[in-house]
């Protein structure tokens, strides 16, 4: 099977004209929910010292450094935009892939529509078909790929590298090509999760997009066949894997609108147990003094990367720390940026009741990727609560608003930039197919 051929030309091929509007205004949603996300991004620690890092190397100021007056190359540009629009923990994610499909594609298609100075629709269309293009190859090598490899900065620099190349025009041989240097460069590894690294990876998907399609575009070559090798990269990446979800129903259905946006800033394993600890406040009235055991039950991934971390000692390990999400939504009611601040991560009442939860595999949930949790909270006088969160807030099955997505967008950029500001950038995307020149929209997103 040709697999890479046919994904190769599809994305080669296919306009703006022929997306369906449902997926236009779907993407809008994911560019505006990105951009919130990457804006407050832009002011934690770690994409500070990289943006410093940029500075010093130099580069042919041609797109922004979003929330800052920093101007790079294109390619500096979607590094270190891919770090800050992870790092929160706020950005969209796709259930059957596991994947943050904005993180790695729009900062990597931003950049280069700058670059190009590009227009409102060709930077949705290329957002579209990298979101289809890293979702489908994720999709077709989980879960097996998932023990090892961060999906998102594995499977997302084949969506940055489609994006880029969108953006730049490539026909389909070229396409081909950009795809080959995508898979020989994918990258990112699931033991640096709860370390600065873990939106490293997403940043340099978004890079080595950005160099992919450039290369691709100068005639550049590289395999034509990278992804169903018997030596290409489904077979390096995963012990089991499925082409037909490489290929199946292309361009009759998109990925982009069965996608998860956020409303805890956390891992996305750790949401259906905090939505169950929340419902759980709510009908009860439980108080943390009252509580014995936690009890979570899961499936295996999630007990995996976020079930074992009682006393995280950053913020970025306490995303990743079940305990601590399960315990901060008791205690304090929502799971937000401010909930991971280091006085927080210190507080004695949180650590002990962190160590009241236990996380455990439900054989209900043997199978599942992402989300799902069963809750059963003990109280000290022998009550017992129990909540079981199949499809978490946020989900396709259980979205929230476009009106609830423009607040958590607000709340975000508020961090940075000033309100007629975000004004302005909000009334910008929501017309974004109108927009001639995409410079007018990054100029809007500098500090």
């Amino acid at each position: 099977m040709k697999v890479t051929k046919a994904l190769a030309d599809f994305v080669a091929e296919i306009s703006f004209n022929e997306l369906p509007e449902e997926v236009v205004e779907h993407a809008k949603l994911c560019i505006l929910d990105w951009i919130g996300v990457a804006l407050a991004g832009s002011q934690e620690a770690p994409t500070k010292t990289l943006t410093s890092v940029i500075k010093e190397m130099g580069g042919k100021k041609e797109s922004t450094i979003i929330g800052t007056s920093t101007k790079t190359s294109c390619a500096n540009a979607a590094l270190v935009n891919g770090v800050m629009g992870h790092i929160v923990e706020l950005d969209d994610i796709h259930e059957e892939s596991v994947i943050h499909p904005a993180a790695p594609v729009i900062p990597a298609a931003l950049a280069a529509a700058e670059r190009r100075n590009a227009t409102g629709k060709d930077l949705i269309t290329s957002i579209v078909l990298g979101y289809e293009a890293e979702i489908r190859i994720g999709m077709s090598i989980m879960p097996s790929h998932y023990k090892f490899w961060h999906t998102t900065g594995t499977c997302g620099t084949f969506g940055a590298t489609v994006a880029v190349g969108k953006i730049l025009g490539l026909d389909k041989e070229k396409t081909l090509h950009a795809i080959g240097i995508a898979g020989t460069q994918a990258a990112g590894l699931i033991e640096v999760f709860g370390t600065m690294s873990k939106p490293l990876n997403v940043g340099k998907a978004a890079m080595n997009g950005v160099i992919s399609a450039f290369l691709a575009e100068r005639g550049f070559t590289s395999s034509s066949a990278i992804l169903e090798a018997e030596k290409g990269y489904c077979r390096a990446a995963a012990q089991k894997f499925n082409y037909k979800k490489l290929t199946e129903n292309l361009g009759e259905s998109f990925e982009l609108v069965n996608n998860i946006f956020k409303r805890h800033a956390s891992c996305g394993h750790t949401h259906g147990a905090i939505d169950a600890v929340l419902h759980i406040v709510e009908k009860y009235n439980v108080k943390p003094g009252d509580v014995d055991e936690i009890v979570v039950g899961t499936y295996p991934i999630a007990a995996d990367v976020v079930g074992k971390n009682y006393e995280p000692k950053t913020a970025s390990e306490a995303k990743f720390s079940l305990p601590y999400c399960v315990a901060t939504a008791l205690i304090h009611g929502k799971v937000g940026l401010r909930e991971f601040s280091i006085q927080k991560l210190k507080d004695p009442k949180g650590l002990e009741l962190a160590r009241r939860v236990r996380v455990v595999v439900d054989p209900e949930y043997v199978n599942a990727r992402l989300g799902c949790a069963k809750v059963t909270l003990h109280t000290k006088s022998g009550k017992e609560y129990m909540c079981r969160v199949d499809v978490p807030k946020g989900y396709p099955k259980n979205p929230l608003t476009k009106s609830e997505l423009e607040a958590k967008f607000k709340a975000l950029a508020s961090l940075t930039l000033p309100e007629e500001r975000i004004t302005e950038i909000l009334k910008k995307v929501n017309a974004l197919e109108k927009v001639d020149k995409i410079r007018n929209l990054s100029a809007l997103l500098s500090r």
